[in-house]
């Protein structure tokens, strides 16, 4: 149990959050989260809530910083409780979803995602939740360090382990590998031959069609329609590669 009180402004929130984490429970995997707040005191509690959560928390003052710009992230909070900024900042600038935060009344501004703020913790985390894990990541993004992301999907390369919006799949090591493969290839697409290769290395002389098989497990347990790929698409006569 964690009560947490922050005074801005005419605003005072007091909140009383159940939090499930244990003491010494480590964070598999994080996501960048941006807050941009001209007032951070206000936005305290969502802070720390979001970071006990395993998210990698920024705070900036201004919307017009240029540092912005440069940072990679899974999803902008522009907090807009104390009016509209001059040059506000706009989604094609940072190529992510932004998330507004509004005083009561102000939700019906045209902007796709807001959130009435202060409001309780539950609530704004399922928010924040549902944008982040239906957002492509480019913190971590792919080919970096020992995580690989593709929308709602998390790579372990270290531990071996998949998991899409935050539940575990389970894969056989040969379709973990071929998961792997297309994500390392940036996009590209990898003939049959190639993808043999790198699960099986040249020494093996089986015959491609063994690919669609585990390509076919593997599109199976992400729940990925071949027809409206999300995950993995079909390259006719070629191979395969990661959706758009």
């Amino acid at each position: 149990m964690q009560r947490i009180e922050d005074s801005g402004g005419k605003n005072k929130i007091s909140v009383i959050d159940d939090i499930d984490f244990e003491e010494g429970q480590l964070c598999e995997t994080t996501r960048r989260i941006v807050i941009v707040s001209p007032q951070p005191a206000s936005i305290r509690s969502l802070f720390v809530a979001l970071s006990i959560r395993c998210y990698d928390v920024l705070v900036f003052h201004h919307e017009h910083d240029p540092l912005l710009l440069t940072i990679e992230s899974d999803l902008f909070i522009v907090d807009r409780t104390l009016g509209v900024s001059s040059e506000p900042i706009e989604e094609s600038e940072v190529n992510r979803t932004i998330l507004y935060l509004c005083k009561p009344g102000d939700e019906n501004n045209g902007h796709a995602h807001v959130l009435e703020w202060p409001c309780t913790i539950e609530r704004a985390v399922e928010k924040i939740e549902k944008l982040v894990s239906r957002n492509p990541s480019a913190y971590g993004s792919q080919g970096s360090g020992e995580l690989l992301r593709l929308k709602d999907l998390v790579v372990d390369l270290k531990r071996i382990i998949v998991r899409k919006a935050g539940s575990k799949v389970e894969l056989t090591k040969t379709e973990f590998d071929l998961l792997k493969g297309l994500l390392l290839n940036g996009g590209g697409v990898m003939t049959r031959e190639e993808m043999m290769s790198f699960v099986w290395g040249d020494s093996y002389f089986g015959g491609s069609n063994s690919i669609d098989v585990h390509i076919k497990s593997l599109r199976r347990k992400l729940d990925d329609n071949p027809r409206n790929p999300k995950y993995i698409a079909t390259v006719r006569g070629v191979g395969y590669r990661i959706a758009d």
